[in-house]
């Protein structure tokens, strides 16, 4: 089982730096968490709050759509494999200081099953705490970032003084490469790491 303290973006603020748990079979491409949904066909819910983080769940599930992936993500009402929500997990939660995190439908650390394919609906949380008044693209990357963790993407961490196009979405330090680079959809590391899974 994953920790999950693996699943989770960092917030700029935090001093501790918390790495994404890679599956050790994982691809030289992109680090994988080693699970997965059953189907590239897959569903998403709307659980946010506020029609800001509405539109921005919208979009970030559109900016995994628009891509050249081997999936797609449909809206749904029930059923969903993915939900999109928004709650105040405070300035620390379970001692950890975060933007966004994955986790499963009982706030706890997503498992698989034998076949490595998800046992639960997986929940992308924007922490209000923090995330309440970022810009719509800013709140977008972040959630592009834990739809990718849903997908199966492990963090990746650029090196200190990388360019901007060295850096994926799924990097541990997201908001910061949001707030120096400006990228709020999945870069070509991204994609080609969920084409990898699908």
């Amino acid at each position: 089982m994953k920790s999950w303290k693996s699943i989770l973006t960092v917030l700029v603020v935090s001093s501790a730096t918390i790495g994404m748990q890679a599956s050790p079979a994982a691809a030289a491409t992109h680090p994988k968490l080693g699970c997965k949904f059953a189907s590239g066909t897959m569903k998403w819910q709307d659980a946010t709050t506020t029609s800001g983080y509405a539109a921005a769940a919208k979009n970030a599930i559109e900016a995994w759509n628009s891509t050249s992936t081997q999936f797609n993500i449909n809206k749904t009402t029930s059923g969903a494999n993915i939900r999109v929500a928004n709650g105040n997990f405070g300035n620390t939660w379970k001692g950890l200081q975060f933007v966004g995190i994955t986790l499963d439908t009982s706030q706890e650390v997503p498992t698989c099953n034998s076949t490595g394919t998800w046992r639960t609906t997986m929940v992308t949380w924007w922490n209000d705490y923090h995330t309440q008044h970022y810009a719509p693209s800013k709140r977008q990357a972040i959630m592009v970032h834990e739809i990718g963790h849903a997908l199966g993407l492990a963090h990746v961490a650029a090196p200190s003084g990388s360019s901007c196009s060295k850096v994926t979405v799924m990097d541990i330090a997201i908001d910061r490469w949001y707030d120096k680079c400006g990228f709020w959809k999945p870069r070509p590391g991204d994609i080609a790491g969920a084409n990898e899974i699908y």
